[in-house]
């Protein structure tokens, strides 16, 4: 399982002190040695240690090492060049990171620690190290702030294609020479190498913007997989690291120094990049609770995860999210070579089944987004995601932080599928830290067995590479919050269709369009989510929109139509919703408005009498009206209304004439 340890050792890589001073150390010292925070500068100063990327191939990751640590001059000048030079091991950060090893260690401040861990707690001079530079790293995040942490993933953001070239055009012919491989393979493992490392700086500039209570909480889990020793006995390294490590600015302010005397002319300044800087922008961006089709499509292209073992890759693949439909039957069986089958339940996950619960979740105020779910509120839905998220993490364990950095997206996918929460799974074979050859034979349904059975086949995969698995291997669907109305065969809106029969009807969401949610109307061309949120459009009905005369309320006679209006004007677009108190929403073809400021309630029955309540407006105001049916108004009442009329007629002609008479005397 060559492939998957480059996956479990990447992900500690980013959380421990598997480089030669961690990549915030290194950053430091570039900062430092050029006067500036160029973000190009920073990259460059960690990105030597990109080899540690390179994990199913022992000979190319050492000749990869030895050229980006030794012959750092081959990097064509840039600023990623001279954050690059900082770090070599000739005579840059590396050079006094790696002392301890040397024939003739100098007497130096990484000797000294080292030196002292050794002796307070019997151990070799690697884990010394390696506690040493997980400190110095911390307390470059201690002194500075939570700023650096952001600093560092804005640095690794603003990488992009331009800094793969140059790294490729700088290395892929001399890495194919020394390593036996073509250059088109070295070129492929060498962009890769510098995607994944991107991808893990950005995780370890989230985790450093942590509090710092939050990061001494989740080192020494980490730590004590990395270094193979129990929890307890990593705490203990790490506490008494960081009161080592207290007064390491000094030291660094003298490799600084020193690396200076080399590079004389290394100032590169602090406004120039290459890519996308995350600072202030024009407006704040869109904050959303989940966008599954972005979640997907993370996951998919990470480049952590493109050189898994075939069964892994083969997973990953049914993850694009353009396709993705994972969450009906499912075989897995890699016996006999690599065999995986799911069959799915016929609706796209990413924007579709899972969007229907995203799209939910993103609007804070649902009403206002054409949103009439009768079924389950925003406000439930939410408090289930949240609690759903927060008992992954907990069944994950340790890594979950390192995870949701190093994958972004994956979590939010399993937390997805987990609340759905229908299906079963069994696992008839999987391999473990005894039997790490044992074939994947695993097999389920729905959303809850897949990820189920995927933690119940991994784990015995990842405690044989980091030495422990999964907090909690066995998924209990009891722990988590299912939302059983957004099944397909459930009916989240509680209009009589089932979320199938809407799916099927209208228009499906895709994750490539451009997000537009149309005018909600009954015909092919609305959007499935907005369809199946909002129980006024489903397959059979059929709503209008048209004035009425006379609107009011009170006493109507059975079989005439009711007119029922909001007072008031209103902007085009403003949203209106009409129930019946006591009674819910209204359906059937006697009703025309239901969504308009109007209402029309046609061949009234004396079933119909009661408060009518239209929900509308930004603010989500309401206006009631009461109406009275009787099987025959009462002739005194008919007669009542006619004198009334005739005598109001009566006054203002009797009125009109008394105006008018004078006039005509003074004339004659």
């Amino acid at each position: 399982m060559k492939r998957l340890h480059l996956f479990a050792v990447s992900l500690v890589l980013v959380s421990s002190g598997a480089w030669a001073w961690g990549p915030s150390t290194h950053a430091y010292v570039s900062s430092c040695v050029t006067d500036g925070y160029n973000l190009d500068v920073l990259f460059g100063a960690m990105l030597p240690d990109c080899c540690q990327i390179i994990r199913d191939n022992p000979t190319e990751a050492y000749h990869f090492n030895q050229l980006t640590h030794k012959e750092f001059d081959l990097l064509a000048p840039s600023a990623l060049a001279t954050g690059f030079k900082t770090h070599n091991g000739e005579w840059g950060a590396d050079l006094y990171a790696h002392q301890i090893f040397s024939s003739t260690p100098m007497d130096i401040y990484s000797v000294q620690v080292i030196h002292q861990l050794m002796e307070e707690f019997d151990v070799d001079a690697s884990t010394g190290e390696n506690v040493l530079e997980m400190c110095v790293d911390v307390q470059m995040r201690l002194i500075i702030g939570p700023e650096w942490g952001m600093l560092l993933k804005q640095a690794a953001n603003a990488s992009g294609a331009e800094h793969e070239q140059a790294m490729v055009d700088a290395y892929a012919a001399e890495l194919a020479t020394r390593s036996g491989l073509t250059q088109q393979e070295t070129e492929e493992d060498i962009r890769n190498a510098v995607r994944g490392f991107k991808s893990l700086v950005i995780a370890f500039g989230e985790q450093l913007q942590l509090s710092e209570a939050e990061i001494h909480e989740q080192i020494p889990p980490l730590l004590a997989i990395y270094l193979q020793c129990d929890e307890a006995t990593a705490a203990t390294y790490y506490q008494r690291g960081i009161e080592l490590t207290a007064d390491v600015m000094p030291e660094l302010e003298r490799i600084c120094g020193l690396i200076q005397l080399e590079m004389p002319n290394a100032q590169e300044g602090e406004d120039t990049w290459e890519g996308e800087y995350e600072g202030e922008g024009e407006g704040e961006p869109e904050v959303k609770v989940v966008d599954f089709c972005e979640a997907f499509q993370q996951v998919y292209e990470n480049p952590l995860l493109q050189s898994l073992d075939p069964e892994f890759a083969a997973f990953v693949e049914l993850l694009n999210p353009a396709t993705a439909d994972l969450n009906g039957d499912f075989y897995v069986d890699t016996s006999s070579g690599m065999s995986i089958m799911v069959t799915g339940n016929g609706m796209l996950d990413s924007a579709n089944e899972l969007g229907l619960l995203g799209h939910l979740l993103n609007h804070p105020e649902p009403f206002h987004s054409g949103i009439r779910s009768t079924v389950i509120g925003r406000d439930e839905a939410l408090t289930a995601w949240l609690a759903n998220l927060a008992q992954l993490n907990r069944d994950i364990g340790p890594m979950a932080s390192v995870l949701a950095s190093a994958v972004p997206g994956l979590q939010k996918v399993l937390a997805g599928f987990l609340t759905l929460g229908d299906g079963e799974f069994s696992v008839t074979s999987a391999p473990t830290p005894e039997d790490p050859d044992a074939p994947i034979i695993a097999s389920g349904s729905g959303s809850f067995g897949l990820v189920a059975a995927l933690f119940a086949t991994l784990d015995g995969m990842i405690a044989e590479e980091l030495g422990s698995g999964f907090a909690n291997p066995n998924l209990r669907k009891e722990d988590y919050v299912t939302l059983a109305p957004f099944l397909p065969d459930s009916d989240a809106d509680g209009d009589g269709f089932s979320n199938k029969d809407e799916y099927d009807y209208f228009t499906p969401d895709i994750c490539d369009g451009d997000g537009t949610k149309r005018h909600k109307g009954n015909d092919l061309t609305a959007l499935y989510t907005a369809a199946a949120l909002n129980y006024r459009v489903c397959p059979d009905c059929d709503w209008y929109c048209s004035d009425c005369t006379n609107p009011h309320g009170g006493l109507y006679e059975a079989g005439e139509d009711a007119c029922l209006r909001v007072p008031g004007a209103f902007a085009e677009g403003t949203p209106f919703d009409w129930a019946k108190a006591g009674s819910g929403p209204l359906f059937g073809d006697r009703y025309e408005g239901v969504d308009c400021y109007n209402l029309r309630i046609y061949n009234l029955t004396e079933a119909d009498s009661g408060t009518y309540v239209c929900t509308y407006g930004n603010e989500a105001d309401t206006y009631n009206v009461r109406i009275t049916v009787a099987e025959s108004l009462p002739v005194a009442s008919r007669t009542g209304q006619a004198w009334l009329l005739f005598a109001v007629l009566v006054a203002a002609t009797t009125f009109a004439l008394r105006v008018r008479k004078p006039a005509k005397l003074n004339q004659d």
